[in-house]
C-alpha cells in the first residue's frame, strides 16, 4: 500500500465509489444510453451503453459485445430509416440470463425544398438577439419564401432573391444589408418584413426580437463594479458562456455603444470593440463628453518578488493585454489613450523586465511592449487612482517544485456533480480522490499547497477563481474528467488552456499523462474556462480522461492507476521547472 492509500479522505472515497460496482453481482442490464426503451432519433449513428454484473457476457441482437472488467460496455449501431430495435442479453458465468430491448425510430431531417404557398417561412437577422443600437450599426437579413416574389424589409429596402445555385438547389432565399440612419426610429420595436406577388397580395412577417436606437445626444458611458468584471468578443458562446477576452479592474470608464439582449456593446477604441455582462457595468453615473486621455509619466521600478510599470492616464480606460511566448514578450493595449511625447523606457532596476517599448498603432490606442529575460510567469494590470500599472512576476531563481506555491482546484463538488460514468462513478468525487493525492505528492517534493475545496461540497466556480487571484499561487492546476455522448470512440486526456503563456506548462503535463496509455485528446488552446482566464500564473485545466468511456474508466478504478496519473502530473510539472531552469 503506497503512501496515497494512507490518507483516510482518498481511502475513504476510494472505498465509497469502489463499493457500487462489487455490490451488485446478479445479473443484470442497467441501460445509461438510451434513457428510455423507445426513443425517436434523427441521426443515423446511435449507441447503447451500461452496465452489467462483473463476470456477465452482453450480446446485442446476438453480437458479441465486449464488458470490460467493471461490468460496463458500449456499442455504435448505424440505423436504417424507420424502426430499430435490438434485444441486450446479459449471461452470468451460472448461465443466468438478463434481458431488455430497445427501439429507435429513426426518421432523417427532410431537406430543405421551395416554400409553395405564398408566404414567409422564417426571417434571420443579424446580429442576433434584441438590440438597441446606433446610427452607422449594419442589420442584415435572410429569409425564406416562396420563390419568384418581390421582398422588401426596413423603410422599404428591397431584398434580393439568390440563384437557387447558392443555395443548395432550393430557390426563394432573400438577403439584404441595411446600414442604420440618424433617422431611423425604429421604434415600432420589430422588424416587419414583405413579400409581394404579381397580384398585388402582400405576405408579412415580423422579426421575432425587438430593436431600438441608442439616445446619441451625449455619449451613454458607464463604470465596471469590481476587478472580477471581464469583457467577451461576442454576446454568444457555447456551454461555458461567451468568449473572455479579458478582466478589467473597479471604475473602468466604458462608453456603451449598443446592446444585445443582457449585453452592453462597447466601443474601447476605433479599432476594438466588445461586450460587458448588464450586471457588471454601472450605468447610474453622471453622463458627461468622453475625455480625451493622454498616457504620460511613465515608470518602472521592482521589489523582492516584482518588477513594475506605470503610466497615468486622465482616466481609468479599457485595456487588453496578450503574450508571447517564443520572443518572451507581454503585450498590452490602452484603449482611448494617446502619448503626445515620448514616454520614457528607461528600466530602474528591474530584474525580469529586460525593454519597454511604446506604439501608438491607432490615434486612441497606446501600446505596451514588455520584453521579459525568461518565458512569461504571470502578470497583473490594476489601477491606483488613474495609474495604470502592470505587475509581472519574476521566476523563482533557481525554479523547482520546492518551495513553490501551487493551487490544486478539485472540479465540480456538491449540488454540482458532473460526469457519471458507466459504473455511476461521479467526477466531483474523483476530482477530488486525485487533488488529494496530488497534493500529498506535492508536498513530499517541498511544495506548498492550496485546495480550492478539500471536502465534499459546492464551491462556485466564481468563487474559486476570486479565491486563487486572492492567493496568488505560482501555478494552478484544476483537475476535472471528460465526457462525451459517444461512449465508444471518444477517449483519452487532454489539457486546456488560453492564453499562450500557459502553453508550455500543459504541454508538459500534456506529454507526461500520454505515457500513462491514454488516447491523445489534445493539447488545446483558447479554452474559455473560468480557471483559464487569470494572467498572474500559468495555470493548466486537466481532463484527465473520460468517465464516459468505459475503457477510461475502467483505468481510472484501479488504485495503481490513480497513483500513476498523479505521478505523471508531478513529472510534467518538473519538466516545466527544467524548461524554465534553461533559460537562467
Amino acid at each position: 500500500m503506497t503512501g496515497f492509500m494512507r490518507s483516510p479522505k482518498v481511502l475513504f472515497t476510494t472505498l465509497l465509489i469502489l463499493f457500487a460496482i462489487v455490490a451488485d453481482c446478479q445479473v443484470s442490464i442497467r441501460l445509461a444510453q438510451p434513457a428510455r426503451e423507445q426513443n425517436n432519433v434523427n441521426t443515423s449513428k446511435q449507441f447503447i451503453a451500461g452496465r452489467t454484473c462483473v463476470g456477465c457476457t452482453i450480446t446485442i441482437n446476438d453480437d458479441t459485445v465486449h464488458v470490460y472488467s467493471t461490468g460496463t460496455f458500449a456499442a455504435r449501431y448505424e440505423l436504417n430509416t424507420g424502426r430499430n430495435t435490438f434485444v441486450i442479453t446479459a449471461t452470468s458465468p451460472d448461465n443466468e440470463t438478463a434481458s431488455r430491448s430497445v427501439t429507435f425510430y429513426y426518421n432523417p431531417v427532410p431537406p430543405p425544398v421551395a416554400t409553395q404557398a405564398f408566404r414567409i417561412d422564417f426571417m434571420e437577422i443579424t446580429p442576433a438577439g434584441n438590440l438597441q443600437l446606433m446610427p452607422g450599426d449594419v442589420l442584415h437579413i435572410r429569409m425564406k419564401a416562396q420563390p419568384g416574389n418581390t421582398a422588401t424589409w426596413i423603410n422599404n429596402q428591397p431584398l434580393k432573391e439568390l440563384p437557387a445555385s447558392q443555395t443548395n438547389g432550393v430557390p426563394g432565399y432573400y438577403t439584404g444589408s441595411y446600414t442604420l440612419q440618424p433617422s431611423d426610429s425604429l421604434l415600432n420595436g420589430r422588424i416587419i418584413a414583405r413579400l409581394y406577388n404579381s397580384s398585388g397580395s402582400v405576405a408579412t412577417l415580423a422579426s421575432p426580437n425587438r430593436y431600438s436606437m441608442l439616445n446619441t445626444d451625449m455619449p451613454l458611458t458607464g463604470r465596471t463594479l469590481d476587478n472580477m468584471t471581464y469583457l467577451v468578443a461576442s454576446p454568444f458562446g457555447d456551454r461555458l458562456g461567451p468568449d473572455k477576452i479579458g478582466y478589467l479592474d473597479k471604475d473602468v470608464l466604458l462608453h456603451v455603444v449598443g446592446k444585445q439582449n443582457d449585453y452592453y456593446k462597447v466601443r474601447l477604441s476605433s479599432s476594438q470593440y466588445a461586450y460587458i455582462p448588464e450586471p457588471l457595468l454601472d450605468t447610474e453615473i453622471p453622463q458627461e463628453e468622453l475625455p480625451v486621455s493622454v498616457a504620460e509619466n511613465a515608470q518602472t521600478w521592482s521589489d523582492e518578488k516584482f518588477d513594475y510599470i506605470s503610466l497615468e492616464l486622465s482616466d481609468k480606460l479599457p485595456y487588453l493585454s496578450t503574450q508571447r511566448v517564443d520572443d518572451r514578450k507581454i503585450i498590452v493595449d490602452i484603449h482611448g489613450a494617446y502619448a503626445d511625447k515620448a514616454l520614457s523606457t528607461a528600466l530602474n532596476g528591474t530584474k525580469e523586465i529586460k525593454a519597454i517599448a511604446w506604439g501608438q498603432p491607432y490615434p486612441d490606442l497606446c501600446r505596451l511592449v514588455i520584453s521579459l529575460k525568461h518565458e512569461p510567469w504571470g502578470y497583473q494590470i490594476y489601477y491606483t487612482g488613474n495609474k495604470l500599472t502592470v505587475k509581472v512576476k519574476r521566476l523563482p531563481e533557481r525554479p523547482s517544485l520546492k518551495n513553490l506555491v501551487i493551487g490544486l482546484d478539485a472540479g465540480h463538488g456538491g449540488s454540482n456533480p458532473g460526469a457519471t460514468g458507466l459504473t455511476g462513478a461521479v467526477e466531483k468525487q474523483w476530482t477530488l480522490n486525485i487533488a488529494l493525492r496530488l497534493k500529498a505528492l506535492l508536498e513530499r517534493e517541498g511544495a506548498t499547497v492550496i485546495l480550492s475545496r478539500n471536502s465534499e461540497k459546492f464551491v462556485a466556480n466564481e468563487d474559486r477563481l476570486s479565491f486563487f487571484r486572492r492567493a496568488d499561487p505560482d501555478l494552478l492546476l484544476s483537475i476535472h474528467f471528460n465526457s462525451s455522448v459517444n461512449p465508444v470512440d471518444v477517449m483519452g486526456t487532454a489539457t486546456y488552456y488560453k492564453h499562450p503563456f500557459c502553453e508550455p506548462l500543459n504541454a508538459a503535463i500534456h506529454a507526461r499523462l500520454l505515457e500513462t496509455g491514454l488516447k491523445d485528446f489534445g493539447n488545446n488552446d483558447n479554452f474559455n474556462f473560468i480557471l483559464n482566464n487569470p494572467t498572474e500564473f500559468p495555470d493548466a485545466l486537466i481532463e484527465t480522461l473520460f468517465l464516459s468511456n468505459p475503457g477510461d474508466e475502467e483505468k481510472l478504478l484501479q488504485p495503481a492507476f490513480q497513483q500513476l496519473l498523479v505521478e505523471k502530473i508531478v513529472q510534467g510539472l518538473k519538466d516545466y521547472m527544467a524548461r524554465l531552469n534553461a533559460q537562467r
